[in-house]
């Protein structure tokens, strides 16, 4: 299994990629929108964490490039966004999995597996 975290603070994506790992799943990790739009353009995951507010790219316009890529649906998505109302708000519930930006391990694994079904 594979795991894209789309993350610019080096904590979080730390806490995220260790998850990764721990669950046995390779992870590519990116630091802007440009960058996982690359990630994302020669390779499929099982599994996407993505902060909304990214430098040079948000986490909103990777979304939209993923949109017109796979669908409308993307149950494989965690956004994380200290604003998880706004998040909602801009996105279609029930199609992709928010929640609060943490380093919590456990809050993080348990987003994870949800979204791979692990």
């Amino acid at each position: 299994m594979k795991m894209l975290v789309v993350e610019n603070d080096p904590l979080i994506t730390h806490a995220v990629e260790d998850v990764g790992h721990r669950l046995r799943m390779d992870v590519d990790c990116a630091n802007d929108g440009w960058e996982a739009i690359g990630y994302l353009e020669n390779g499929t995951y099982d599994a996407i964490v993505i902060d909304a507010d990214l430098p040079r790219h948000s986490g909103y316009g990777v979304l939209a490039f993923l949109h017109a890529e796979v669908g409308q649906d993307l149950p494989n998505v965690v956004v994380m966004s200290s604003d998880t109302d706004g998040v909602r708000r801009r996105v279609s519930d029930g199609m992709l999995r928010v929640m609060r930006t943490t380093d919590d391990p456990a809050m993080l694994e348990t987003c994870v597996r949800e979204v791979t079904r692990v």
